[in-house]
């Protein structure tokens, strides 16, 4: 079993920085990264390139594939894509299943992405919040069942803090600003969070999203 565990959320997103784009795009429910969220991307890369790594677990979506792509090309590992760890399937959100695009597709733009292996979780449609912090919480402990090794998982907001209530006991507050790191270590039988949160590796301003912007990209998603 990985006795340390990294939890990364993507980074920013296309679709907060340009709040066209989903009316424009083909997929508007995956989007990819802002030009903020590239260079956040590459922080966190250029953060976690001196730490012993051994896997490299991602969301299938699109922003966080992009995200993991930098870790695992500055750390030479693959990417193994875990629907587990995907998107909170959300009726409030998504009036249909929001699917990420196909493994070999994915493998086609990202050559860092395992066609092989297949995921252990498919999360239900629709799900609600909190089948969705448990959903995550199981799927980070399969992944340790599988992969021995410090492990890092790129995930979202939510679904990081079900993987790391399904690992620390009592729900300890979490925070998952974008491309933020939160770490988990495995110290006398039992799992305990290290940090949560930290954007000390990024080399620019935070990108607050406005609750006016929630509720407009509330209104795009469900046109």
């Amino acid at each position: 079993m990985a006795e340390v565990v990294w939890i990364a959320r993507h980074g920013h997103r296309q679709d907060y920085a340009d709040l066209g784009w989903r009316k424009r795009a083909e997929r508007p429910h995956d989007p990819g990264l802002s030009a903020a969220g590239v260079v956040e991307a590459q922080d966190l890369a250029q953060c976690l390139k001196s730490e012993s790594i051994e896997h490299i677990v991602a969301s299938p979506f699109l922003r966080t594939v992009v995200t993991a792509a930098h870790t695992a090309t500055a750390l030479a590992l693959p990417i193994q894509l875990e629907a587990g760890l995907g998107e909170h399937m959300s009726s409030k959100l998504f009036k249909h299943r929001p699917e990420p695009l196909p493994v070999d597709e994915m493998a086609d733009r990202f050559p860092q992405v395992d066609r092989l292996y297949q995921s252990q979780i498919i999360p239900p449609f629709p799900e609600t919040e909190e089948e969705a912090l448990a959903r995550a919480g199981k799927a980070l402990q399969q992944l340790l069942d599988t992969f021995s090794g410090p492990l890092l998982i790129v995930t979202h907001e939510l679904i990081g803090k079900g993987a790391v209530w399904g690992l620390v006991n009592q729900r300890p507050p979490v925070r998952f600003p974008t491309c933020s790191l939160t770490k988990l270590v495995h110290e006398q039988g039992e799992w305990k969070m290290a940090f949560t949160g930290k954007t000390s590796h990024l080399s620019q301003p935070r990108h607050p999203i406005p609750e006016i912007w929630n509720y407009l990209l509330r209104q795009i998603v469900h046109r």
